[in-house]
């Protein structure tokens, strides 16, 4: 992005210095005046042009081309009047018409190429200036013209041959020594050059126009430091000169000299403080100091001042992506790319944007067009395969494979097919794309922890804790990184160590806060997700303070408040803003954000404020209805339901409409409501988490699998659907598919605890209990608070060390504390006491959990184990009789099917924070 070199003030102001005056006078002439007019009516002409009368000069030479209107004189000198005034279709008309008459008139060309010249006409004005010289070698101003542009076109020894046939006169002159520098600087003549400057340098006096044009020069040699040293001489003559101060502003950025560049652009802003050049460069000197935010409040009123500057909106959605927003980034391209249609690159970064802030389909709309158009374009395929990551992933393999062929060295890419490969199970191909990511990046933290977990799947924790050693070295207050490592020392037996580290990784939550699963896509090169997060809110902070009336500012403050767990403080932001907007698509905004974190009855009157017009969108309708089948009831919330207009019914209205007949008892109904909804093809993840739990719930396994395929489809990379997706797995007896996935949203989302929970369950159910226990103990120390999290990490340690029957008791009992009425962990109990030959205690627990459950038969045949143990026969024979019959009438169900299925109904729908 380059920055503008001088306004167009400066620009005059240059050339007032560095050429002469564009339009010269015609000389009375006897071969282009005729003779019956006097020479006093020119004389009256000219004068009256010199003073700026151009309406007199005008009326004067018009009134001579009443009566002579073949008079060249008078044609060219009305040619010279009309560009004055920018009228330059009617002033080529004059200047053809003289020239038809006095076709070989220097004066006459000379003044049609200062007219071609005005018009931006460079070519055409470079052939008319060669008739002049034709004509007259040693015109003056042809010749000048020439040489500058000769120099323009970096013809350096053209120019100055141009500039040797200008008259002794004017060889001395700041004009001439000015442009003959450049000219010999740009034919290599640098040392012949230097001495020129230094000359002008030494002639310097309190005029500040030398000096400025001697910046300009410098600016032009791309010498950004003696530019600004010129321009601040330039300054001392002129302190109050606005386009010294700006041109100053732009030297002093380029030099790199950035605390300079922001105080002379503050200063030029305080005459101006609406001139979006400076808006701008101002702009640039922020986003180069690190503060995006300021940088992008600058732009913003740049945008609003001049919402065509094509380089302004580019500048923004650049500043916008820095700070994580991009959503306004999207928007600013979308702005920008209707200016500038044509600008292939624009509208690949706006797709990049798109799909990292959760808008797959317009994102992979513009990727997929930009990789059609450039198929060998590694940067293109690279954005394309992350979008894809998070759906058709055998796609995004390929083009992170087509990308390397492209550009082999580009470690991001490499970095992001290993984390793919990774993910798909796949560790040993993972590796060989770290081993070369490392060797030219030795330190790269994410690279090193995503190495140690590769091992891991490839069963060698001693070579796996090399990685994250040196990674926990490097980031010691990484979250991600004290997880994974805690799981590796935990593996070889150090678990002292492990301990440690999460008991590390616990400070650093507690100062930082977690957050839930995000949708949308991440820096795989750059922060860890707790570190993009703690950015964006510091930036979003900033911003918020520097435009405290920008409402959109303040509903992304609610909603950052919301993620944080600080409801109070969101709710108070969005009743500040309907206090100071009826704009009813933040009042939806606000009310979504209240609906996905609970908040129904907050929810409810932002949605009927959004919903109140009749050209409401389903999508506000849904939420009010949704908000109030939660705050109210389901009777309460058809209702509200039934009010969307037919055309509006489609997908999401009947799933939503099923959840709630379903609530209401109406099964049959909401079966057949639900089928409906498959087939309008929704879209809300929200509604579709929702009906896989309907089905689940009623045992329709193969139905909700096709449900969840079709959801990840359309909504992809949603963590709730992708967890239930797992669950279902397990349920359909496909537990390494469910593995598969769970280790993927691992990867994904390394700080969420539910991924690690259920495969810590489905590992223990299979029995590989030393690996469960790791799993289980991890998700407890992410802030899993779920009984059957210590339930099944007793049961992983019972099984994986029978003899550490203190440890199981301590795990049962926080089980117990979360769920004392639970008749399995009242069982496990029961079993854990019996080993420990505590009998009394085994018996209460082993009761209570028959009466919870009287046909719980692993609870009977211990409580007949408890009674036999104590000497107590009759009850002994009563239970294990009683348990055999149980077992012989109904033979008892997989029981972990309960724990896991229930979990679903714990999950937390998306972007909530923990409890």
């Amino acid at each position: 992005m380059m920055d503008r070199i001088y306004s167009s003030q400066a620009k005059d102001w240059f050339w007032a210095i560095a050429s002469p005056a564009l339009f010269c006078v015609l000389a009375t002439s006897a071969l282009l005046a005729e003779a019956q007019i006097p020479v006093s009516v020119y004389d009256q002409a000219t004068a009256a042009f010199q003073q700026g009368q151009m309406d007199e000069a005008e009326r004067v030479l018009r009134s001579v081309l009443r009566d002579h209107p073949r008079d060249a004189q008078a044609l060219g000198l009305l040619g010279v009047v009309l560009d004055a005034q920018k009228r330059y279709e009617e002033a080529e008309t004059c200047y053809s018409q003289s020239l038809k008459l006095a076709p070989k008139s220097a004066a006459l060309q000379n003044n049609l190429g200062n007219h071609y010249l005005a018009r931006g006409m460079p070519d055409r004005a470079r052939t008319t200036f060669l008739r002049v010289v034709a004509i007259d070698p040693g015109h003056p101003n042809a010749n000048l013209q020439l040489a500058q542009m000769s120099v323009s076109r970096k013809e350096g020894k053209e120019a100055l041959q141009y500039l040797n046939r200008l008259p002794d006169t004017e060889q001395a002159s700041l004009t001439v020594q000015l442009l003959r520098a450049r000219a010999l600087y740009s034919s290599g003549q640098r040392v012949a050059a230097e001495q020129i400057v230094t000359q002008i340098e030494k002639q310097a006096t309190g005029d500040p126009r030398p000096a400025f044009s001697l910046g300009m020069v410098f600016v032009e040699w791309e010498r950004f430091a003696e530019a600004e040293r010129a321009f601040n001489r330039a300054l001392e003559a002129a302190p109050a000169n606005f386009d010294i101060l700006y041109n100053l502003g732009l030297a002093a950025t380029r030099a790199g000299h950035l605390d300079r560049a922001q105080e002379v652009f503050e200063v030029a802003l305080r005459q101006r403080p609406e001139d979006v050049d400076c808006l701008y460069g101002l702009a640039r000197v922020q986003a180069q100091q690190g503060k995006n935010y300021l940088a992008t409040g600058l732009l913003v009123k740049a945008q609003r001042l001049a919402p065509n500057r094509p380089d302004v909106l580019l500048f923004l959605a650049h500043t916008s992506e820095q700070l994580g927003f991009y959503g306004d980034s999207a928007s600013a391209y979308d702005q920008y790319l209707k200016l500038r249609p044509d600008d292939d690159m624009a509208r690949r970064e706006r797709g990049f944007a798109l799909t990292r802030s959760g808008k797959m389909k317009d994102g992979l709309q513009d990727l997929e067009w930009y990789t059609q158009k450039h198929p060998k374009e590694a940067d293109g395929l690279y954005k394309l395969a992350i979008a894809e990551m998070l759906g058709d992933r055998e796609k995004a393999l390929k083009h992170l494979t087509q990308a390397l062929e492209s550009a082999p060295d580009q470690l991001p890419i490499r970095y992001a097919r290993a984390l793919l490969q990774y993910q798909e199970g796949k560790p040993a191909q993972s590796i060989e794309d770290l081993k070369v990511v490392l060797q030219h990046e030795p330190d790269n933290v994410r690279a090193l922890d995503l190495l140690g977990q590769s091992l891991l799947l490839l069963d060698q924790p001693q070579e796996a804790a090399k990685p994250l050693s040196r990674a926990v070295e490097l980031a010691p207050k990484d979250p991600t990184l004290l997880i994974h490592y805690s799981r590796v020392l935990r593996r070889l037996g150090r678990k002292v160590d492990a301990e440690m580290m999460l008991a590390r990784f616990k400070e650093v939550a507690t100062e930082e806060g977690r957050q839930r699963p995000h949708t949308g896509l991440f820096d795989y090169l750059n922060l860890s997700p707790a570190e993009k997060h703690a950015h964006y809110l510091d930036n979003l902070q900033k911003r918020l303070t520097a435009n405290p009336e920008d409402t959109g500012l303040r509903v992304q403050w609610g909603k950052a408040m919301l993620e944080e767990g600080k409801i109070a403080e969101a709710l108070e932001t969005f009743h500040q803003v309907q206090k100071l907007t009826q704009d009813g698509n933040l009042a939806a905004e606000c009310g979504k954000a209240l609906l996905e974190y609970e908040q129904y009855q907050a929810a409810t009157p932002f949605l009927e404020a959004a919903a109140g017009s009749a050209s409401s969108p389903a999508e506000v309708r849904l939420d009010l209805a949704l908000a109030v089948f939660h705050a109210k009831g389901p009777k309460e919330g058809l209702a509200s339901l039934d009010q969307m207009p037919a055309e509006q019914r489609k997908g999401d209205y009947y799933l939503l409409q099923a959840q709630m007949l379903d609530a209401l008892g109406q099964f049959q109904e909401a079966v057949e409501t639900l089928n409906r909804g498959f087939r309008a093809a929704p879209t809300r993840p929200d509604l579709y988490f929702q009906a896989s739990l309907f089905l689940i719930k009623h045992n329709k396994y193969e139905e909700a699998q096709q449900l969840l395929r079709q959801a990840l489809r359309i909504v992809p990379d949603t963590p709730e659907l992708m967890f239930t997706q797992a669950i279902l797995f397990e349920l359909l007896k496909q537990p390494e598919d469910a593995k598969k996935l769970l280790t993927r949203m691992q990867s994904r989302w390394p700080e969420w605890e539910m991924p690690y929970l259920i495969h810590g369950i489905i590992l223990e159910i299979h029995l590989f209990s030393e690996e469960a226990k790791s799993m289980l103990e991890t998700a407890i120390a992410l802030g899993a608070n779920d009984p059957a999290a210590y339930y099944f990490l007793a049961l992983a340690t019972m099984h994986a060390s029978p003899d550490d029957t203190e440890n199981a008791r301590k795990v049962i009992s926080q089980a117990l504390t979360l769920s004392p009425e639970d008749p399995y962990i009242l069982s496990l109990a029961g079993k854990n006491a019996l080993s420990r030959k505590d009998y009394a205690a085994a018996i209460e627990h082993l009761t209570a959990a028959v009466r919870y459950k009287p046909d719980l038969v692993e609870a009977r045949y211990a409580l007949s184990a408890a009674y036999r143990a104590t000497g107590d026969q009759e009850r002994f024979a009563t239970e294990l009789k009683e348990a055999q019959r149980l077992e012989k009438e109904s033979p008892q169900a997989d029981s972990a099917d309960a724990p896991v299925r229930q979990l679903l109904f714990t999950v937390r729908a998306p972007g909530r924070p923990s409890p």
